[in-house]
């Protein structure tokens, strides 16, 4: 399948969003941070509308997007009310932190809920039974991702802003991303070797005729050692880095900001890598041309 970039762009800044606002949510359950809320919050707005913008691009007509809002089981529509409902969370939160209170608990759980929630609906939102590489472990995948870039852009700004007590929560939260990344992209591994292929039909590239029809019998060995392989290893490594990076700067906070840079740098990087390789996974169930 021929990668999208406007949704790779979309989905990847979804998480970013969901992410950080998450882990400010954390934050404010434990009472910190709020010298940093607000420009997470400024990061969190501008990531959303940078997603959407990805989302719009992808349609060559933007103008028929209005033709899947009918539809509450489309997944542009479900993609929708999900951006929408951050927003709103995102505007009270706005609200609150101009008028310099406390942000209440009971604000940071449902703002927890609505971006778990998000994550799930955009990773629903790609399921496809025909193709076995996009199942349920998609989401599993999106939700390690959303773990692991929310906490390193918190990672960066307490950096920025010189705050100890939150540099340390947001280190130990990229750990602990870093590990939820690395077990969601053992699970679409699992699921990718588990999903099977008719064993009848070819798949030809039209774009090299010359080139002899290939039949796919595992999508693990194109993913560990076919044309795959190099993307998933990089994405693997880049990862593991980032857990790292994470476990070392435990023992260096207000020293951390090489270690933030290299995280932050392995975090995307793996994030691109892993979502270009499952559209190189998106064969169908009939590989017939």
């Amino acid at each position: 399948m021929e990668t999208q970039w406007p949704l790779v762009i979309f989905t990847l800044f979804v998480c970013l969003t969901c992410g950080l606002l998450a882990s400010m949510s954390i934050l404010a359950i434990k009472g910190q941070g709020h010298n940093l809320q607000m420009p997470a919050l400024v990061t969190s707005f501008a990531s959303l509308v940078i997603g959407g913008i990805g989302a719009f691009l992808h349609l060559e007509h933007w103008e028929r997007i209005f033709n899947g809002f009918g539809h509450i089981t489309s997944g542009i529509t479900q993609e929708l009310i999900g951006c929408v409902a951050l927003g709103i969370v995102i505007v009270i939160w706005f609200a609150m932190l101009r008028g310099d209170k406390a942000l209440p608990k009971w604000l940071a759980i449902v703002t927890l809920i609505v971006a778990v929630g998000m994550v799930f609906a955009t990773a629903h939102s790609y399921l496809m039974p025909a193709r076995p590489a996009w199942g349920m472990a998609l989401i599993a995948f999106y939700l390690g991702n959303a773990c692991l870039l929310g906490p390193v852009a918190l990672w960066f700004i307490s950096v920025l802003k010189k705050d100890e007590a939150v540099e340390k929560t947001a280190i130990q939260l990229t750990f602990f991303g870093a590990i939820a990344q690395l077990v969601g992209d053992l699970i679409y591994v699992a699921a990718c070797a588990t999903a099977t292929i008719a064993s009848y039909g070819h798949y030809a590239d039209p774009t090299q005729m010359t080139t002899a029809p290939v039949h796919v019998d595992s999508l693990l060995a194109v993913m560990t050692t076919g044309d795959g392989a190099m993307m998933f290893w990089l994405a693997l490594v880049c990862a593991v880095l980032a857990l790292a990076c994470a476990l070392v700067a435990k023992k260096k906070v207000g020293a951390s900001k090489t270690l933030m840079i290299v995280a932050a740098i392995v975090a995307v990087a793996t994030s691109l890598l892993f979502r270009v390789l499952i559209y190189q996974l998106g064969y169908s169930v009939f590989l017939l041309y």
